[in-house]
């Protein structure tokens, strides 16, 4: 079994984390890195230094690759950083989620990194095969936050050495490289990396939890490759021009290039290999004993388990911990028990859904059918699509979603014959949420939403996919709402084997769109949710003018963007993958991030009318972070991204 926990870090000797307003990569106090490397200990506790400065994965609110797309429907409490990254945009005089410098600047991690790998030789009582490891783990690291820098900003400086400390003004104004060159550069460190690092944890997963090894180095490796080999990085004309003070295109200039996906998919069957040799695969949920679920409700709790299983969890590729912070804003504030019509409820304090997911997430799920809504037969027919907005007629004598919405409740027919997937992620008004201590489908939680005195969701869904069903209520008392939650405390995926084949299917379509290999590998992730294969599905509930849908290039891709949308969402992916597909202008720009609207309204209709939250302000300039401004006054070498 692979774990990979993301190590939470002691105290640490030098003063690293704080970083300057401006590229610092000179080091500092050298007696005191003399004082860190005079035994292992010491150097032990700088190697986790290094692994301090990884970015917040498995927090939403840090996370832009969440927050910097329509997947979530942010409440206005949470403005900065979050909703305002979308409703009134990024600046350049202080940019959110600004990793460039502050507290936490991935260019301070850099030079943790290059000061350990250059310390190494010093250290008396490590051993040769500890210090290849801890050289291979340090460059990983040094790689992996130039990659994170070049997914936010694009063409970054190369770092591969801190400069001298007698080093010249002059030497250290540096330069942003062209892209090409910057993910070169980080593909040949990991490549350089991979000897000395541990093929996997052989055992030791629980005391040395967190730390990279060769298959979850290959991983990235894949997903730095699709990357540059994606829209906005390959063959973009909007950065044509986008050149430095020396005159140097940043960007690569002409006719997207295949060789780039075809270099992508090699790495992506590559680090499949790797992974699937130490037992990864994809993940399914087993009931436990004692534990009284149907398929179904095994079905709807298996996108959360795939998530929050921390024991037998074969599918994660590289994880960080304590996620339960994400439980907190992702829940109701009530939980209600009983008749549809009951007062009884559970509360609990702690609990606010500042999270919450948005309409525009929620409409890309599948049909029961796994095709999507618009393209199903069925939905259309029985007209289905054109009413989804409204409340279910047939409500009071319905038996058939039981399981995943409470008998006699009136919900939508939004709600109706969706895909496992769709209620193992959301939750909404009407739903039932098994778990929370209440292993009992016949007598599960359910959300009410519509005509509620009680503080509801920014959109009137919820992320439930962040709540694994081991979380409890502790709930002492009826219509106490001072109850407490006792999160199911787990770890957050950075990458894990869902997100590599589809990554593989995509680098896949783009390079070679006949093999076969294209199909299987989505069908993998269609399998383990419960639906049928792509050709089996398109062919048998898709529209005439969709059925074959799947036999063209273009088709295909937008199966396979669909399946990442849905299989992945809420995970950090959807920024990073819409703007990498250069489709954010088509989502944001205009556009609105849509919800229903809880609050006490006359008629079940008017809460079902789809309600515009905020309406955003994407322009181009936001495919690139800015830099702080004051960074390009310190070194008029660096040049700011177009639009800023």
């Amino acid at each position: 079994m692979k774990k990979l926990i993301y190590i939470v870090v002691a105290a640490v000797m030098l003063p690293l984390m704080n970083a300057c307003d401006f590229l610092d990569v000179v080091p500092d106090n050298v007696a005191t890195i003399e004082h860190v490397f005079r035994d292992r200990n010491s150097a032990e506790s700088y190697l986790y230094t290094c692994y301090s400065f990884m970015p917040a994965h498995n927090n939403s609110q840090s996370n832009p690759g969440n927050m910097f797309s329509d997947e979530f429907a942010i409440d206005k409490s949470l403005s900065n950083n979050n909703r305002q990254i979308t409703e009134t945009g990024n600046n350049s005089s202080s940019p959110m989620f600004n990793v460039w410098d502050g507290n936490k600047s991935l260019w301070s991690g850099i030079r943790a990194c290059n000061v350990l790998i250059e310390q190494l030789p010093n250290i008396p009582d490590i051993t040769i095969e500890e210090a290849a490891r801890w050289n291979a783990e340090a460059s990983f690291l040094k790689a992996y936050y130039h990659w994170y820098l070049f997914s936010l900003y694009g063409p970054i400086p190369i770092v591969d050495v801190n400069l001298s400390i007698n080093s010249s003004d002059d030497a250290m104004q540096v330069y942003r490289e062209p892209v090409d060159k910057v993910v070169d550069y980080i593909v040949k460190t990991i490549d350089a990396a991979l000897p000395g690092l541990p093929l996997s944890l052989g055992g030791a997963e629980v005391t040395e939890m967190g730390r990279i090894t060769r298959e979850a180095a290959m991983a990235i490796k894949a997903r730095v490759l699709v990357t540059a080999a994606s829209t906005l990085y390959n063959g973009n004309p909007d950065y044509a021009k986008f050149v430095d003070k020396r005159g140097i295109n940043l960007f690569p200039t002409g006719e997207p290039k295949i060789e780039k996906w075809q270099r992508a998919a090699t790495a992506c069957k590559e680090a499949i290999d790797a992974c699937e040799s130490v037992g990864l695969g994809l993940y399914k949920f087993a009931v436990p004993p004692g534990v009284k679920m149907t398929d179904s409700i095994r079905m709807e709790v298996q996108p959360a388990m795939i998530l929050g299983e921390v024991l037998t969890n074969n599918e994660a590729i590289w994880l960080q911990t304590n996620a339960s912070g994400i439980q907190t804003y992702s829940m109701p504030i009530i939980f209600y028990l009983g008749l549809a019509t009951s007062t009884t409820y559970y509360g609990a304090s702690g609990v606010y859904p500042r999270e919450t997911a948005s309409l525009n997430a929620a409409e890309l799920f599948y049909s029961k059918n796994g095709v999507p809504i618009e393209e199903d037969s069925e939905w259309q027919t029985n007209n289905w699509y054109n009413n989804r907005f409204k409340p279910d007629p047939n409500f009071s004598t319905r038996k058939d979603h039981r399981y995943y919405i409470k008998n006699g409740y009136q919900s939508a027919i939004f709600h109706l014959n969706r895909e496992s997937r769709y209620y193992g992620s959301l939750a909404f008004n009407g739903a039932n949420w098994f778990g929370l201590g209440i292993n009992d489908q016949e007598n599960q939680y359910f959300v009410k939403e519509y005509n509620t005195d009680q503080t509801a969701s920014q959109s009137g869904l919820f992320v439930r996919k962040f709540v694994p069903y081991r979380t409890t209520i502790d709930a002492k008392t009826a219509n106490n709402l001072q109850n407490g939650i006792v999160y199911w405390g787990y770890a957050f995926p950075v990458i894990r084997m869902a997100d590599l084949y589809l990554l593989y299917a995509e680098a896949l379509n783009e390079s070679d769109p006949t093999n076969a290999d294209v199909i299987k590998y989505v069908d993998k992730i269609r399998e383990r949710a419960g639906l049928k294969g792509v050709v089996e599905s398109w062919n048998t509930y898709a529209t005439e003018d969709k059925k074959t849908k799947y036999n063209d290039q273009a088709g295909m891709r937008q199966i396979i963007r669909r399946e990442r949308m849905i299989e992945l969402a809420f995970e950090g992916q959807g920024g990073f993958d819409r703007r990498r597909w250069k489709i954010m202008d088509q989502l944001l720009t205009n556009g609105t991030i849509k919800g229903f609207y809880p609050v006490k309204l006359e008629t079940l209709d008017s809460y079902y009318t789809p309600d515009i939250l905020w309406t955003t302000n994407f322009q181009f300039r936001d495919y690139l972070w800015p830099i702080k401004t004051t960074n390009l006054q310190v070194n008029p070498n660096l040049i700011q991204n177009p639009g800023w």
